[in-house]
């Protein structure tokens, strides 16, 4: 069934455009923090931000001052962020390659992705498209998804694990490589 992919597709170019259009005023929020992560998983194989922002390496994609976001020292003394460095990991490799174009693009797809099981799992339990389309229209292109789908924010990524995990609760049997499949990815 194709109708997934295009809503996949249609989702994906959305996510793009909302991005390009919001570019002037992105990178905000805790956004910059998530990168502040991933460069120093990157450049010095750690979570420890502290000499990552003292040597103000986020200006790359960052304009102003950026304090390190945490709660209190570690007990060796070092900083680590209150954001969870889940999300950087995963974005480390589109990062180090294509900078910050390239994660706005692989977290535009990535919740283009948790669309189109969106469309399949309204679906698989309803048995009708336009309800499958209204169920997707109705999460894909919601506010707070639509725009946490191309900034660089956990949200959009873990929909899309979510939504993959349930998946298999509104079809037939899984097989045993579904569940494993699910398994692995939560």
């Amino acid at each position: 069934d194709s109708r997934p992919l295009f809503a996949a597709a249609m989702a994906f170019a959305a996510y793009l455009a909302g991005g390009w259009w919001r570019s002037p005023i992105l990178p905000g929020g805790d956004e910059p923090h998530y990168r502040v992560i991933a460069q120093s998983m990157l450049h010095d194989g750690d979570l420890r931000i502290e000499n990552n922002h003292a040597a103000q390496q986020y200006r790359e994609f960052f304009d102003g001052t950026l304090r390190p976001h945490y709660l209190k020292r570690g007990v060796d003394g070092e900083i680590y962020s209150i954001h969870a460095p889940g999300l950087a990991a995963v974005v480390a490799p589109s990062f180090a390659l294509f900078g910050y174009p390239g994660v706005v693009v692989f977290l535009a797809l990535v919740a283009a992705t948790g669309s189109a099981l969106l469309w399949r799992a309204s679906y698989q339990l309803t048995g009708s498209a336009s309800a499958a389309w209204f169920a997707w229209a109705a999460g894909a292109l919601s506010v707070p998804f639509f725009f946490e789908a191309f900034a660089v924010f956990p949200d959009g990524l873990g929909a899309t694990v979510v939504l993959f995990a349930a998946l298999p609760l509104f079809g037939e049997r899984p097989r045993r490589s579904q569940w494993i499949a699910t398994g692995a990815a939560l």
